[in-house]
């Protein structure tokens, strides 16, 4: 005849299964934790008039992004958000997501901006990211009072999906025009770091990039390194590229406050295989930016 349990073995029974399902939930929690660390690989670059006649190489510009991002030839393909300037309609910034989606296999949006400029001739930002790894959360133009700036920057603010953390980034291309032009508009960008660093009480972490054509030691950038707390650069490698297919200037640069953006990892120009092939793109290389998280830090 087969004996009803006691009540110890009862008791046993429940203690051991609550164990397991402790064990169970703390394991859970371990590997979701793990799996939510991740890297958000950024790029930034001067795209040289995409959409004009001659600047539609939509595959070669994607190609450049996907396949080249790192410093070597070795590094991992992929790319998570491009940055551009010089995007001339938005029917480029559309042209070059189905691209991006057309040699990655996963699928890219975008975001830009209308055309921005004091003459006839007007650029426009965009950004472009992929839907899998990035919530965008807002792509405005910098109100620009009192016309400090040839093209006011594009402030976009985005979620990186794999660890929550948010980003604003300052989306930016200084006027070459004449050196005084130049040297004004440095001077001004400070404020506007500025004043979107204290505009939010969540979003610290806050990345000035783009075609800022100065080198990031000049003291023009006084105003910038003078905020608190500091504000240093990130890539000042020779990123132009002359018509001799030779890297020739420094212009290229992320800007952002360490104390704040401890998500960096490393940053760098990236691998340009033909410098002459990568000329008949843009007369730039593209610059990026690692960021390393396992949550949002601010």
């Amino acid at each position: 005849m087969l004996r009803a349990p006691g009540p110890g073995y009862v008791w046993g029974y429940v203690m051991r299964g609550m164990r397991s399902a402790t064990l169970g939930a703390c394991l859970l929690v371990l590997s979701g934790s793990a799996s939510a660390a991740a890297y958000l690989r950024v790029l930034s670059w001067n795209t040289l008039h995409a959409g004009y006649s001659g600047s539609t190489d939509w595959n070669n510009y994607a190609a450049q992004a996907w396949n080249d991002f790192g410093t070597t030839a070795a590094a991992a393909n992929g790319v998570d958000v491009v940055f551009a300037q010089e995007v001339m309609y938005d029917t480029a910034a559309a042209s070059l997501a189905s691209a991006l989606t057309a040699i990655s296999g996963v699928t890219w949006d975008y975001r830009v901006t209308a055309a921005i400029g004091r003459s006839s001739y007007k650029e426009r930002y965009a950004v472009l990211f992929r839907t899998d790894r990035v919530t965008m959360l807002s792509s405005t133009v910098w109100t620009d009072t009192g016309d400090k700036f040839e093209r006011e920057p594009q402030i976009v603010k985005l979620r990186h999906i794999q660890t929550g953390a948010d980003y604003t980034f300052i989306n930016w291309h200084t006027v070459f025009g004449e050196t005084a032009e130049r040297q004004a508009e440095i001077a001004q960008i400070a404020s506007v770091y500025s004043s979107i660093q204290s505009g939010s009480s969540s979003d610290q972490d806050v990345i000035l990039l783009g075609d800022h054509n100065r080198e990031a030691t000049s003291p023009w950038w006084a105003n910038l390194t003078a905020v608190s707390p500091v504000v240093s650069y990130r890539v000042n490698d020779l990123t132009s590229i002359n018509t001799s297919c030779a890297f020739a200037s420094a212009y290229d640069h992320f800007w952002f406050q360490a104390s704040y953006v401890s998500e960096y990892s490393s940053s760098g120009r990236d691998y340009i295989a033909n410098m002459c092939t990568a000329r008949d793109l843009s007369d730039h290389a593209p610059i990026f930016l690692n960021l390393y998280s396992a949550s949002d830090t601010d």
